[in-house]
């Protein structure tokens, strides 16, 4: 457990990023809500690896929130002209 707690940002940013991804190809999901729920998501998995502690909290919104400025990053970084 003390690997996640010391961890846990970079194990959420990846986690969001994968739900991210997998809504963003699910046609029953509005993609301009990919990243609140993603920050929502985020911020549960924060408290949870984190502790119950706003710093665990906040940081674990904007890990979530930040997995979709990185996948939009990687789309832009790869996309062809």
């Amino acid at each position: 457990m003390e690997f996640l707690q010391e961890f846990y940002m970079p194990i959420v940013l990846a986690f969001c990023f994968v739900i991210g991804a997998a809504l963003k190809k699910a046609s029953f999901f509005d993609d301009r809500y990919i990243p609140l729920l993603m920050c929502v998501i985020g911020c549960v998995f924060g408290a949870i690896a984190g502790g119950f502690n706003f710093t665990a909290i906040a940081s674990g919104g904007i890990s979530g929130w930040a997995s979709t400025g990185l996948d939009q990053t990687i789309k832009q970084l790869t996309k062809s002209e």
